[in-house]
Formats: C-alpha cells, sequence, structure tokens
C-alpha cells in the first residue's frame, strides 16, 4: 500500500507588521496601530486644553477689571466661543472617546486591532487641521455668538 505525501505548508496570515519598539518619532506619523492612535489623540487634545487654558486665563485677567484693559470687547466675545468649542470638541470628545477608546476598548475585548484601522486614522488626523482652522478665525475676526450659539448673541450682526 502507497501512501501519497503531500506538503504540510501552514500560511500565516498577518494584518500588519508592527515593530518592535516604536520610536518618537512614530508618534507623528500616520499610524494604523490603535495604542499610538490612542496617543496621538490625547497628545493633540492635551495641546488644545492648553491653547483653551490660555483663553480662559485671558478672559479672566480681562474680568479683573471693569475696563477692557486686555481684550477688545469683541475679541472677548470671540475668546468666549472659541474656548467654549475649542474645549468641547477638541479636548473632552477627542480625550475621552478618540484616546481612551482607542487606547483602552480594544485591549479590554481581547482585539487586535481596531475594526478599520486605516478609517479610525484618518479620524484623528482630520482633529488637528479642523482645530487649527478654529484657531485661524481669529485671522478674521473669529465666531463671537457664546460657546452655545443661542440667542440673542447669535442674531447679533456686526455692521
Amino acid at each position: 500500500m502507497t501512501q501519497l505525501e503531500t506538503p504540510q505548508t501552514k500560511e500565516v496570515v498577518t494584518y500588519h507588521e508592527l515593530p518592535k519598539a516604536w520610536k518618537w518619532y512614530d508618534y507623528f506619523t500616520f499610524n494604523i496601530d490603535h495604542k499610538v492612535i490612542g496617543i496621538q489623540y490625547l497628545v493633540t487634545a492635551f495641546v488644545f486644553y492648553l491653547i483653551g487654558g490660555l483663553m480662559a486665563i485671558a478672559m479672566r485677567i480681562e474680568l479683573y477689571t471693569p475696563d477692557s484693559d486686555v481684550l477688545d470687547p469683541n475679541l472677548y466675545n470671540a475668546f468666549m466661543t472659541n474656548h467654549g468649542t475649542l474645549m468641547i470638541f477638541l479636548w473632552i470628545v477627542p480625550a475621552a472617546i478618540g484616546g481612551f477608546g482607542n487606547f483602552l476598548v480594544p485591549l479590554m475585548i481581547g482585539a487586535r486591532d481596531m475594526a478599520f484601522p486605516k478609517l479610525n486614522a484618518i479620524a484623528f488626523w482630520l482633529n488637528p487641521p479642523a482645530g487649527g482652522l478654529l484657531l485661524a478665525s481669529f485671522l478674521f475676526g473669529g465666531s463671537q455668538s457664546g460657546w452655545t450659539a443661542y440667542p440673542p448673541l447669535s442674531l447679533i450682526r456686526a455692521c
């Protein structure tokens, strides 16, 4: 009786190769590892937190005296609006959902990575340009509707 010998080759499926150790500049490049994206979210959110904190300090210094010493009234309104917008949409939400969510959720459920890693990375890389556009709005006077954009401030038109 003869037996047929077939080679037993196992094909190993690799999703993406990760380096053995991360270098510091890997955290500032396009990366699809969920832990790196989580750290990128947290670092970027902390930078925007510092910028929003500086805006809050400038508003508090302005409120120290009744006169407009530091900020023009229109600039004060723009600081108030952009401070609230920046702290909600570029600090709290990205840090909580983007940073901790990307870093911790795959580790807690035992997954190797997020479901769509490239889409996840693109979602992070939309945050810094959005923050830059928000801060660049000061070049054109900034939004002055209060951080909630409720009337009556949102209905006031500049002449």
